[in-house]
């Protein structure tokens, strides 16, 4: 069965300036022909989700490139004095420039939140303001569309004083700026979101793959759902500080994953529950990150990621035509050149 017999679903998880990786999966996507009906995002992959359902198709892929050029934009002197580097320095020098400065056009540090680095001096309870990603996403998505388009778009984010997981919906009471804003606001880094009375932080510190969210409803149609983590599950034994702070960033967010998805299959055993093939793909880097790499926005890591997904969702997007129609759900996790059934 191809793909464009199958109702597809986007499902895109947080990591911050890793993100670049989903939009080079959706370029894929474009590529072969098909989009998404039903997207839902975590975080950076909120910001991604709103940009395709925020966006015409011809549009798209414009303003996903957009976004990251601007959040991997340099000022001053740093692009010369990058350019002569190696680029595992020049990742490093990225690094200390985010947490220096900022990015632009997503945030920037406080004088009030630097303060929290003073003994004894009160200070606000996060270090960045964001206000610059708020007029990012109001120039770059069109909230008109993405409430009445056709692509269904599900935000999550998390109540800070109850714990609860919230799930926003276009199609159901809409999305604003301001619910993207609250999917992206980890918390001490970036400020709490008030919305409605209740105020929202980043989906981060409980379900990092929103996968729950899509199946509140099922589809009587096939469907394949794309869900693209950008931490993996898998990885060498640390023997650095700095892969040591790396792996642990990816055991903490995979293990959230490994138990969305097992949920997600357990909840599944009746004819009931639909037909759904779940594509499980997860960036590694090959190697290439560094452990600060959720704020290391350099220009040629955000080309590396944006390639890998590229990539990586195009081959599995072609190893899907030759899967079964789904009885079920099946979770599938590419293994080499093909996609092999698992058991998460």
């Amino acid at each position: 069965m191809s793909e464009q017999e199958r109702d597809i679903w986007l499902c895109l998880s947080g990591g911050n300036a890793l993100g670049a990786y989903h939009a080079g999966a959706y370029q894929a996507l474009e590529a072969a022909g098909i989009g998404p009906s039903r997207v839902a995002g975590a975080s950076v992959g909120a910001v991604v989700a709103a940009l395709i359902a925020g966006n015409a198709p011809e549009d798209r892929l414009d303003r996903l490139r957009r976004f990251w050029e601007r959040a991997s934009a340099q000022d001053g002197l740093l692009p010369f004095m990058a350019s002569a580097l190696p680029h595992s320095q020049e990742k490093w020098l990225s690094l200390s420039r985010t947490l220096a400065g900022g990015r632009p056009g997503l945030f920037h540090p406080t004088l009030a939140g630097l303060s929290a680095l003073l003994p004894g001096v009160p200070s606000p309870p996060f270090l960045f303001d964001t206000s610059p990603l708020r007029r990012t996403l109001t120039e770059l998505i069109d909230f008109g569309r993405l409430n009445a388009g056709p692509v269904r778009l599900l935000v999550t984010a998390v109540d800070i004083e109850t714990g609860e997981d919230v799930t926003f919906d276009s199609h159901a009471g809409g999305i604003t700026v301001e619910h993207i804003m609250a999917s992206t606001a980890f918390p001490i880094a970036f400020p709490p979101v008030r919305i409605e009375g209740r105020v929202y932080v980043d989906p981060g510190v409980s379900a990092n793959l929103p996968i729950a969210p899509l199946f509140m409803e099922e589809s009587e149609d096939d469907v394949l759902c794309l869900a693209i983590d950008l931490v993996p599950a898998t990885g060498k034994v640390p023997h650095s500080m700095d892969e040591a702070i790396g792996r642990t960033q990816d055991l903490v967010f995979a293990s959230q994953s490994r138990h969305a998805l097992r949920r997600l299959q357990d909840s599944a055993r009746s004819p009931a529950s639909g037909k759904t093939a779940i594509l499980h793909v997860s960036y590694s880097g090959d190697g290439q990150e560094i452990g600060g790499k959720f704020l290391e926005f350099s220009r040629g890591s955000i080309d590396y990621r944006w390639s890998a997904g590229r990539r990586e969702i195009g081959a599995a997007l072609s190893c899907a035509r030759m899967l079964p129609p789904a009885q079920g759900r099946t979770i599938y996790r590419m293994i080499g050149n093909e996609l092999i059934a698992i058991d998460p």
